[in-house]
């Protein structure tokens, strides 16, 4: 019975270590890369910026071996370049860290207890190296092993294998070790007696000590970034099952890979992490509030979904702006509606009522589509813009198309509407927004199709509201890249969105121009369906809701000109917004981990806008208008807009008349055509009762002042 309860306890165990551990362990590996035909102790170890270069200091040597990756970051893909020897400066080198561009390289040794610097022309190329100059840091440490740099190269670190410890340095100048001045050490004895590699994240709040002696990477926190002071111990990661005396340490630039070196395989070990620099079970993922790329990436999203909507609704608040400029002229409103029909009119008066029998002639092919007192109207946009990079948020380069496609009729003034009674109509935009977010690539691609009901409502002669709703489905593209690593996140997501927007104001005439203070209310919710990226480290996001309420006070200004046969209108528009509401939660999980849920609150502050426009409208007497516009948008203390449209509008209009007259035994007809403003009339006749037929013709030319 006792053997019985010892295996079952012995399962039990095995169960529990080769399960439950493994479940909440973070770095697996992957594979392996044998170095041994170069070096058979080597020690630290370093990639480029992409991966494709990987560097490891061999100790037996007295060098630095130099490979090619022709995957990123894979080391089943290296093979051998070449070797750089630093025996006249070191002979048991053991640490290695270069600058950011590569142009310069550091070996530590503890034959002089030095850190060496080398200059390399191009960046990462050691058959370049030239030594530079040395730093002594015998007084803190007697046998420094491993190295490493913050960011801007004004910190610099340095393992000490004799004094169990990590010593801080400060640079007055950044990556020039001769003007380093030691700051303070940190004590890793409780955690290993041979500490010989040290790396960072990012930001410096985590660090990663090679344990020679527990076969282990021993991982810390840091309250303040690459301050050691405040480095507090958090787990260990076991390295024995594949190298049992490790002596090396490096990362991808994402922290999604972890690279150990050691001396028993001569080799380089490769683990994945489940996300950027989780090496212990007991150390967490990143906060993806706190990853630039992501918090990026939520807030395009948010935005290209308050555009689109501002956008659809501006289009139709654009047209009925031009539908109403255009009243107080009677030669210009009267071409909207009117059908370009052929009137055939007889100076008989019984004949000319026989002509009402004959079904009407268009001579306009958009007669044929649109019903009778419809006008048709088109708008393109093309916007490009830029948002800043702020502590939480990358860069977004912005660039915009747009296309607005719209039939509306006018009311006559004798009917009576309770909404429109002036104008109304709709429209439908497509338009492909895309923003490119930092510098690795990570990118937003934006689908969108919207339909608009919009129209005008006069209170008096003078006194309006415009009002546009409508609804739209949208498709994004994401792609996410942390850093300047080949793995990439890749996703897909739908959408939702109902607009509105109301637009009142007053027009007052001064002389020939015509001022229209405005003000604009823009409401519009949006529901984006959750979604799971691809790759490396990937997210997951519930559905999300994008709440916006925003308050607009303008001015537009225009002023008519005649311009040969056509009327030239120059405008102007200035407008000051502000969100007063908005409202948006992004809950995401990483993939490999769905037991924490991470909340982003995007646009918790609200924005102000300052947009100012110029354009111009030219109309022919054709009916034809062509519009230009040229709209730059200020968002305050986070970037610009810019955004050019073009606007086509088709006007209908009378222009043909055939006269036919009797008098007499004669048949008088005349050909009546308006040209460029000039009326042309070709007249002929033909005697009925004379034997000898008498033909005759004429052609006048005449014009209205």
């Amino acid at each position: 019975m006792l053997n019985y309860l010892k295996k079952l306890f012995s399962i039990f165990l095995i169960f529990n270590l080769t399960f439950v551990s493994t479940a909440q362990a973070a770095g697996v590996f992957v594979d392996s890369f044998d170095i041994s035909n170069e070096d058979t102790t080597p020690q630290s170890l370093a990639f480029n910026n992409d991966g494709t270069k990987m560097f490891v200091v061999g100790r037996a040597g007295k060098d630095i071996n130099e490979y090619t990756l022709s995957t990123g970051f894979d080391v089943s893909t290296a093979s051998f370049v070449d070797s750089f020897d630093v025996s006249n400066e070191e002979t048991e080198p053991k640490g290695l860290a270069f600058n950011n561009d590569g142009t310069k390289m550091f070996v530590v040794g503890y034959t002089d207890d030095e850190v060496l610097e080398y200059n390399l022309s191009p960046g990462f190329d050691v058959s370049t190296a030239s030594f530079v100059d040395g730093f002594s840091v015998r007084s803190e440490d007697l046998i420094p092993a491993g190295l490493a740099f913050n960011n801007d190269g004004t910190k610099m670190f340095v393992a000490g294998q004799h004094g169990d410890d990590v010593n801080e340095y400060t640079l007055s100048t950044g990556f020039d070790v001769s003007t380093a001045s030691f700051v303070d050490s940190f004590d890793v004895s409780s955690e290993d007696t041979s500490p010989l590699d040290l790396k960072f994240n990012t930001d410096g709040t985590r660090m990663f000590v090679v344990g020679f002696a527990g076969d282990d990477i021993n991982e810390y926190t840091l309250s303040t970034g690459f301050d050691v002071s405040t480095a507090s111990f958090v787990d260990r990661f076991d390295v024995s099952t594949e190298e049992s005396a490790p002596t090396g340490l490096a990362f991808n630039d994402d922290g999604t890979k972890m690279f150990v070196t050691g001396k028993t395989g001569d080799d380089v070990n490769e683990y994945t992490l489940s996300c950027a620099y989780k090496v212990t079970s007991s150390s967490t993922c990143a906060d993806p509030s706190t990853i630039k790329e992501v918090v990026a990436s939520i807030e395009t999203q948010i935005e290209i979904a308050k555009r689109f909507a501002k956008k659809s609704s501006g289009a139709a608040l654009k047209r009925l702006s031009f539908i109403r400029s255009q009243k107080k002229n009677g030669s210009l409103w009267s071409f909207i509606g009117n059908s370009q029909d052929i009137d055939v009119n007889f100076s008989n008066k019984n004949l000319n009522q026989l002509t009402n029998l004959a079904p009407e002639l268009s001579i306009h092919p958009l007669q044929k589509i649109l019903p009778e007192d419809w006008a048709l109207w088109s708008e393109g946009s093309v916007s490009f813009g830029k948002i800043k990079e702020t502590s939480l948020s990358s860069t977004q380069d912005i660039s915009a198309l747009g296309i607005s496609i719209g039939v509306d009729k006018k009311i006559d003034n004798n009917k009576i509407s309770r909404f429109f009674n002036k104008a109304y109509g709709g429209a439908l935009r497509l338009g492909r927004d895309e923003v490119d977010i930092g510098t690795y690539g990570s990118k937003v691609d934006m689908d969108a199709i919207s339909l608009s009901i919009y129209g005008t409502h006069y209170s008096d002669e003078s006194r309006f509201i415009d009002s546009v709703i409508g609804a739209s489905y949208l498709n994004t593209d994401l792609v996410r890249k942390n850093s300047g690593d080949t793995d990439t996140n890749n996703g897909e997501r739908k959408g939702k969105q109902i607009y509105g927007s109301m637009k009142f104001g007053r027009e007052f005439e001064h002389n020939e121009m015509n001022v229209v203070p405005t003000g604009r209310i823009d409401i519009s919710r949006t529901r984006l369906e959750g979604y799971t990226e691809s790759g490396t480290e990937a997210l997951n996001y519930d559905d999300q809701d994008i709440r916006s309420l925003m308050a607009s006070l303008g001015v537009m200004i225009d002023r008519d000109y005649t311009l040969g046969t056509g009327m030239l209108k120059n405008k102007a528009n200035f407008e000051y917004s502000k969100e007063l509401a908005s409202n948006s939660k992004a809950n995401s999980y990483y993939v490999s981990d769905s037991s924490k849920t991470y909340t982003y609150n995007g646009d918790e502050n609200t924005k102000d806008i300052l947009k100012g426009s110029l354009g111009f409208d030219f109309t022919n007497q054709l009916g034809l208008t062509l519009s230009g516009e040229l709209e730059h948008e200020k968002i305050i203390h986070r970037g610009h807009v810019n955004t050019i449209y073009f606007t086509a509008s088709f006007l209908s209009r009378k222009e043909t008349e055939y006269l036919f007259a009797f008098s007499g035994d004669e048949v008088v007809l005349d050909y009546k055509r308006n040209i460029n403003g000039l009326d042309i009339t070709v007249g002929s006749n033909y005697t009925l009762m004379s034997e000898i037929p008498d033909y005759g013709a004429d052609i006048k030319v005449s014009r209205k002042y």
